[in-house]
This record gives structure tokens, sequence and C-alpha cells, in this order.
């Protein structure tokens, strides 16, 4: 960049004029107008270098402030620059902490996975099985409903002979039971029926009929006189006398008829006196629930009972 030329003031300039007026051979004197014009000439090229020297100054102030500027803005980028580096750097040891955990991460989850999936299978399977039960408990319940409801039916139908004092019934253990004395139906030590048990018998047959599809048990019982060999032998055809009587006078199908001696072992009173001896020997019927549908249920194939 050249430098602005420096100023040259009025008095020097006229005196260069008039040195060279004087010194230059063959030269002549310049008229006042021209001096003047020449003057003024010279001053405007004087005015005009000093404003550009002014306008220069001016821009050259102009850019060291701009200078300083960017130096300041670029000493800011500088700084923001290091604290993004500091944050990449935080970043990238966040994410190498993360490459780390995340094979323990994915080992958890397929962990967490595994053990909801056997939750569930687990809840469905106890849905099944209460379902199941469910199943059992409606079935358990609609036997008992039958079970009561047979057991009133002939109840009903016994009330009279029950009355006429030919015969007992009473629940026992849910079951209902017709009780016969034995001495009305044997001889002391007999399994021969007598001749007067068998109007009882035959009136009993009779309501026995009406209920078609039920079973019952015939149970001999003794007391505990006479020994096992005996009393078990006693008990049984005692039973087996009243079953064969039932279907052959009786007219009672077999099917709805079974026979079952249990000797001295189920008393129902004292069995050491005269009294208790004489209450223990005993026949009883007993009505049988039919469980066809819970065995139904009862699926052996799954183990159930």
């Amino acid at each position: 960049m050249l430098r602005p030329m420096p100023p040259i003031s009025t008095p020097c300039l006229l005196a260069a004029v008039l040195l060279v007026g004087a010194v230059a051979p063959g030269c002549t004197a310049v008229s006042r107008d021209v001096y003047d014009r020449d003057i003024a000439a010279m001053q405007q090229q004087t005015d005009w270098l000093e404003a550009q020297k002014k306008r220069q100054a001016e821009q050259a102030a102009e850019w060291k402030r701009k200078h300083a500027a960017a130096i300041e803005e670029l000493g800011a980028c500088s700084k923001n620059r290091s604290d993004l580096e500091d944050a990449l750097q935080a970043c990238q040891q966040k994410l190498d902490t993360l490459a780390r955990n995340s094979g323990k991460v994915g080992d958890l989850l397929r962990q967490c996975e595994a053990e909801q999936n056997k939750m569930r299978a687990d809840l469905m399977a106890e849905r099944d099985k209460n379902a199941q039960l469910a199943n059992k408990l409606d079935a358990i319940r609609r036997q008992l409903d039958a079970m009561r409801d047979s057991i009133a039916k002939v109840r009903g139908k016994l009330a009279a002979l029950v009355k006429a004092g030919k015969l007992r019934v009473e629940v026992k253990n849910g079951f209902l039971v017709i009780g016969l004395e034995s001495d009305i139906l044997f001889a002391t030590g007999k399994s021969d029926l007598r001749e007067e048990a068998r109007p009882v018998l035959l009136e009993l047959a009779g309501i026995l009929r009406e209920f078609s599809g039920k079973r019952f048990q015939v149970a001999g019982h003794t007391d505990r006189r006479g020994g096992d060999d005996i009393n078990w032998r006693l008990s049984v055809d005692r039973a087996l006398s009243v079953v064969q009587f039932m279907i052959k006078s009786g007219k009672v199908p077999a099917k709805m008829l079974s026979a079952g001696g249990y000797a001295h072992y189920l008393p129902t009173a004292n069995d050491d006196d005269e009294q208790g001896w004489k209450q223990n020997r005993r026949v009883e019927f007993l009505l049988m629930p039919d469980l066809t549908e819970l065995y139904q249920l009862a699926d052996p194939a799954t183990g159930d009972d």
C-alpha cells in the first residue's frame, strides 16, 4: 500500500515557484492569474491527498477493530471447540460403558423374558386346573343334591314302616341307612330267615323297586361274642340270605343289591351287655351314591384320584 504524500505548505510552494522562475534560463514571468490558478490547483491536490490520508486512517482503525473482534471470536470458538471435545469424550466414555454393559443387560432381559413365559405357562396351567376343579366341584354338588333328593324320597316312602316300628331309618356319614334288628330276621347264631321276617322284607322290597337305578348294599353285623371266624361268616351269610330273598321273592333287580359282612367291627352300642349285643346284631340297607360322573372327571391318565 502506497503511503500518502506529506502535505506541502503554501509559502514553500510559492518559494519553489519563484526559485524555478529565477533560475530557469529563458523563463519568462507568469501572470498573477496563472499563478493563482496553479496555486489553487495545487491546494485542491493537497486537500484531496489529506482526505485520502484521513480515509485510509479511518479504514486502518476499522481494520484494527475488526481484527481485534476476529481474534476475540476466534478465542470464543476455540473455547467452544474445547468444550465440545470434552463433551464428545464424555459421550464416548458413556458409549463405551453401555457397550460393556449391553451384554449383561441383554442376558438379564432374556432371563426376564424366559421367566415371564414360564409364569404365563404356569398361569394357564393353573387356570386349566382351576377349571377342572370347578367342574369336579359342580359334579360333587350335583351328586350331593342327588343324594339328598334320593334320601328324602326313600325316607318318605319308608315313613309308614318306620312309624309301625318295623324298621328304622337314619343318615350315617352321609349314607341313608335302613336298619332291621337281626333278632327279628334270624334265630341266634343262624342265617336262615324267619317266616315272620318275610312280610317286612316284602314291604321293603316293594318300596325299593320304585327306585330303579339306585343301588343298596345289604350289610350284616354281629355282636362280639363267638370270635372272628364265626362272626365274619355269620354276618356275610345273613346279608346274603336277605339279598337272595329280596331278589327271588321281593322281585328287586339283582343289579340294585350287593351283600357285605362286617362281623362285630362296626358296633352302634356298647358291646358289653345284653342290651348292647341286641342292638349290634342287625342287618342294614345302605343307599349307595352314584359316583359315575365323578369317576368320569377323575381321569387316571392325569394322575387324579
